[in-house]
Order: structure tokens, then C-alpha cells, then sequence
């Protein structure tokens, strides 16, 4: 039997198991015919509708639910499809995930695709593959991709970040830490917005009483695309391309800065060369 008929035969296989509605206490497993076992450590409710964990627990691959919300720790062994997904502590996905609104307070590592409408995560991050968002990806912490991230609205990244392909997206916002932030391939938008870090704390007159000024965060990419206004601070890349464009303090843009509407350099950024007004 090929490897395509294993799958046909595996999904068909999904399709007819019923997944019973039980009730979990203390430790137990809910066994699913052709499928394979859900473990859980502590408490939860296993259904048609509903997969919910408290405490720890382990899911077989090819699952397919309404909802899945899981508060602890929890591996799943393939992919999983359903329209919610909420996690809080520790969790990891060995397949790829098709879902419609993701949810995330703590770690989760993907070793596959993301696919849905949005994903808002609090904590740390890891995308094996590409994820391709209808909506919006929203991290603050760490996040890193080792594919493509293409987000139809907006990509908003608060902390520091690694996408190992490019960021493709109707709107992009980052906010850079002190740690150094890279997109490999570029950025392409609508609009695009990158700030540094600043200052925390309570600050008077732009004078810092308590709190902390943070300089040291970059992002480093290649080209920068965009269709309307371009904002930058302590951005290292190669070309930027936007309509009105703002290259602010601490960048440094090593090929051309092209512009169709207006151009504003802060006196600290560095420019290989003059900026070029296009038709």
C-alpha cells in the first residue's frame, strides 16, 4: 500500500470513529479505534464538540473538533483541525495546524504549517513551516518561523523575532526588544511600522525618572516593500520602497531608499545613498 493510500485509508478510518463524550478525573485515556489514544494527567473532557485539558496530557494526530482548550502542558502527536484552539503552558504540535482562531499564553512549538484566520500568542512561539493567516498574527515575546508568515490584514510583533522567509501583509507592525530581530527574505505591505524599544518606566518631560532606555534592539532584512507610508527605527536592511517613507534613528539602509511621496532621514540614520523620488 503507498503512502497515498495509507492517508485515503487513515482519513476514511477518522471519519467513521465517533469520539466518545467522557469525563476525566486523576489520570485516564480515551481510546479511539484506528486512531490511537488521548492521554490526560489531571482532569478534562474529551467530546465530538470539546477537548479540554487540565493538567497534562498527549492527543494522536488526524483529530478533527469543534474546540480544543488545553491548561498545562500537552503534545500532540500529528496534525489537528478545528475552528478554536486555546493553550496555557506548555504545548507542541508534531503535524500541521488548520484552524480558525489560536490562542496562546506560554510556549507552543509547531512543527508543521499554521493555516486559519488569526493567531494571538503571549510568551514564545516556534512555527516549523510557513503560516498563512485570512486575518492576523499578533505575538508579544519570542516567535520565530522557518517559513514564510502571510497575514491578508496584520502582522504585529512585540519583542524579538526570527522569520526565516518572508513577512507578507496588509499591514506591518513590529515593536523591536533588545535583542536583535531578523526577517530573511524581506517585507512586503501595505504600510509598515517598526519602533524601538524606547523607554520603560515613568518618564517626565522625555527625561526617564524610573525606568530603563533600551537602544540596543535591530532588525536586520533585506528589502522593504510597500505600497503607502513606511516608518523605521534601528531597521538594517538593503532597499526600502514605500510611498511616504520615514527612515528614523539607528538605521542603516545599505542600497536604495525610493519614494513616490515624501521622505523624511533622521540626522543619525546612515544611507549608502541618497534618497530617489519615482514617478
Amino acid at each position: 500500500m503507498s503512502g497515498e493510500e495509507r492517508m485515503k485509508e487513515y482519513e476514511k478510518r477518522l471519519r467513521e470513529t465517533a469520539i466518545p463524550t467522557t469525563r476525566v478525573s486523576g489520570s485516564g485515556k480515551v481510546h479511539l479505534e484506528g486512531i490511537g489514544d488521548i492521554r490526560i494527567s489531571g482532569s478534562g473532557i474529551v467530546s465530538p464538540e470539546e477537548i479540554k485539558i487540565s493538567g497534562s496530557g498527549s492527543l494522536p494526530g488526524g483529530l478533527k473538533v469543534r474546540r480544543v482548550s488545553c491548561a498545562g502542558s500537552v503534545s500532540i502527536e500529528g496534525d489537528i483541525e478545528a475552528e478554536d484552539m486555546s493553550f496555557s503552558g506548555s504545548s507542541s504540535i508534531a503535524g500541521n495546524v488548520n484552524v480558525k482562531g489560536l490562542s496562546v499564553s506560554g510556549s507552543l512549538s509547531v512543527d508543521g504549517e499554521v493555516r486559519g484566520s488569526f493567531l494571538k500568542a503571549a510568551g514564545s512561539c516556534k512555527l516549523g513551516k510557513k503560516i498563512s493567516l485570512e486575518d492576523t498574527l499578533q505575538v508579544h515575546g519570542s516567535f520565530k518561523a522557518l517559513g514564510n508568515v502571510e497575514a491578508k490584514n496584520l502582522v504585529e510583533l512585540h519583542g524579538a523575532f526570527t522569520v526565516d522567509g518572508k513577512v507578507v501583509a496588509n499591514r506591518f507592525e513590529a515593536e523591536l526588544s533588545r535583542h536583535e530581530s531578523r526577517v530573511r527574505d524581506g517585507i512586503e505591505a501595505v504600510s509598515v511600522n517598526v519602533r524601538g524599544k524606547g523607554v520603560e518606566g515613568l518618564v517626565i518631560f522625555g527625561v526617564p525618572i524610573f525606568g530603563k532606555i533600551f537602544h540596543d534592539g535591530k532588525l536586520y532584512t533585506t528589502d522593504i516593500v510597500v505600497k503607502e507610508d513606511v516608518y523605521l527605527e534601528n531597521v538594517c536592511c538593503e532597499n526600502v520602497c514605500g510611498k511616504d517613507v520615514t527612515i528614523g534613528k539607528g538605521c542603516v539602509i545599505s542600497g536604495k531608499v525610493k519614494y513616490s511621496g515624501s521622505i523624511s532621514v533622521h540626522p543619525e540614520a546612515k544611507l549608502a545613498n541618497p534618497p530617489e523620488k519615482s514617478s
